[in-house]
């Protein structure tokens, strides 16, 4: 870690979001300063922690970043902007993932304060989504269009291929990417209130196809961790000659996860347990893989042909991915970045699953005054 670590100007690029408040309060405790924090978000409603400056802007305008970061001159910028992951609309997600992060490279190049460039990417851009990945590393080639067949993930390739590329082109920034396996926790709106939404629905007993398959999450604490983790080795290396290979962390990826594997049916009667609805492993009922990818696909063709092409959120592919082995080997973050979870997978599904029940509280609480 750097001695001047604290004392560096932060720009977070999305920060209003989910994993950008999280972010923000670990900065904040690692002793930063708030005032020395800038976020940057197309969204200006929303949660915002005191204390950061907040700027509304459009990542896809080249115009917009550069007005923003000129009077800024961040020294750390920390990119974790994108669309939903199940956006289907190509135009969306090829505009802010790929042009957007263009964007903020070129941006930063032209500013020329920016000495850490960290981008949060997806374990998927490595995943083909269809076969089955056990311990999967980052030696495995990233997938592209058509070969990855997910255009969310094929976008995030893209983006992470743009930042890596820049390490070391333009003064002295380097760039990382970090990818998270499936991110949860206080203040998701996918993950853990489905699965909430599941056990109270009284479903957490249904499992698709084998319960041997296991899959890796990653929780928010986790991948703020290993965020700040890999702005403190930039940090430090800021001016100095490259690392050997094998201990190098600039223009490199790295998955990040809880390190903690669990099958799909576990892990959603784990979610079930805390949500006060506990499933016994007797009451499990398996539905054959076979039969729920035949009712899906059957659905998705009714829900194309009765919107007029739209997609359904619940796909074949969510199908396949519920279904199937999905672990990956983080020894490389370990090694060169001294990665540990700060919190395993059942800690942090505690805590977020205390915090949607809290949520769906408020929120019913404040229907029943209106």
């Amino acid at each position: 870690m750097t001695t001047n670590w604290v004392s560096q100007l932060i720009l977070i690029i999305g920060g209003n979001g989910f994993l950008g408040q999280h972010l923000i309060q670990d900065l904040v405790e690692r002793g930063i300063d708030p005032e020395r924090i800038h976020i940057v978000d197309i969204k200006s409603n929303g949660p915002q922690t005191p204390g950061p400056t907040y700027h509304c802007a459009d990542i896809t305008s080249l115009e917009d970043i550069i007005a923003v970061l000129q009077p800024i001159k961040p020294n750390v910028l920390f990119h974790i902007a994108s669309p939903y992951p199940f956006e289907a609309n190509h135009t969306v997600l090829e505009k802010v993932n790929i042009t957007g992060t263009r964007n903020l490279i070129d941006s930063a190049q032209i500013v020329g304060s920016v000495a850490a460039f960290i981008y949060t990417s997806s374990s998927s851009v490595i995943h083909d989504h269809y076969h089955p990945l056990q311990r999967a590393d980052e030696t495995l080639p990233v997938l592209y269009f058509p070969e990855q067949p997910n255009y969310y993930s094929h976008t995030k390739a893209v983006a992470e291929d743009i930042v890596l590329s820049a390490n070391r082109k333009a003064g002295n920034m380097l760039t990382v990417a970090i990818r998270p396996a499936s991110m949860y926790g206080e203040g998701d709106t996918t993950q853990t209130p489905n699965l909430v939404k599941n056990a109270q629905a009284g479903r957490a007993n249904l499992q698709i196809g084998s319960s041997n398959n296991k899959f890796d999450n990653t929780y928010v604490k986790n991948l703020t961790h290993a965020q700040i983790l890999a702005a403190e080795a930039l940090l430090g290396s800021a001016g100095e000659e490259p690392l050997p290979n094998d201990r190098r962390v600039e223009g490199e990826a790295f998955l990040v996860t809880d390190d903690d594997p669990y099958t799909f049916s576990g892990y959603t009667r784990l979610v079930a347990e805390f949500a006060g609805h506990p499933v016994k492993a007797e009451d499990v009922r398996t539905i054959p893989l076979w039969l729920m990818l035949s009712f899906v696909y059957t659905a998705e063709w009714l829900y194309w042909i009765f919107t007029f092409g739209k997609t359904m959120s619940f796909s074949t592919r969510v199908v396949r991915m519920l279904a199937q082995e999905r672990t990956f080997d983080i020894d490389k973050i370990k090694t060169r970045l001294g990665y540990q979870p700060q919190f395993t997978t059942a800690e942090g599904t505690k805590r977020a699953v205390d915090w949607f029940i809290e949520h769906q509280r408020s929120e019913t609480a404040g229907k029943k005054v209106l």
